[in-house]
């Protein structure tokens, strides 16, 4: 027969590899001293950006990752470590609540993460944290593929403009 803590781990470890496995990005944090009111204030951001925030011990992170293949986390584990994972395809306003609380909290600090497969940095967290939303992003790409078309429109318009002038001309001098 298993021991409760054993089970405990077991199931931790089942839960870390079910959400690394479904998300598109996985943020670690290192959160030192912090207390229960902010790290509930921080759950509270990361939740309302599409994120989860899980808190266990390095141990279980390293083996939940090792065993669905990512082995080359320990830069990112240290003494009390946060794990945030992204379900949604826009990664940048969970990147953006992690940056604004660390400003804000010394007891929190980025460690960097792995966005889709690839690891990133924390200087590169804050690089995501500074792109505008997905919205305004597709805005500048629509408006950028509609800008050559719409300066085509405007000069066909200046040629029929210039034509009913000369027209409006032509009829002043004959009268």
């Amino acid at each position: 027969m298993k021991k409760v803590g054993a089970i405990v781990r077991e199931r931790m470890i089942d839960e870390i590899k079910v959400k690394a496995k479904s998300a598109n990005a996985c943020f670690f944090v290192r959160l030192n001293k912090i207390p229960a009111f902010t790290l509930n204030t921080v759950r509270n951001s990361l939740q309302r950006s599409g994120a989860k925030m899980l808190m266990t011990k390095n141990t279980l992170i390293k083996r939940a990752f090792s065993d669905i293949g990512t082995t080359d986390i320990d830069a990112f584990l240290g003494s009390e470590t946060g794990v945030v994972f992204v379900h949604d395809a826009d990664v940048v306003p969970a990147c953006k609540a992690l940056v604004e609380f660390t400003k804000e909290n010394e007891s929190i600090e980025l460690r960097g993460g792995l966005l889709n497969t690839n690891k990133i940095s924390s200087k590169d967290m804050v690089d995501l944290a500074k792109l505008p939303s997905r919205e305004v992003l597709m805005g500048m790409a629509v408006g950028a593929m509609a800008a050559p078309l719409t300066g085509f429109v405007q000069r066909m318009n200046q040629v029929v403009v210039k034509f009913l002038w000369t027209v409006e001309e032509i009829k002043k001098k004959k009268s």
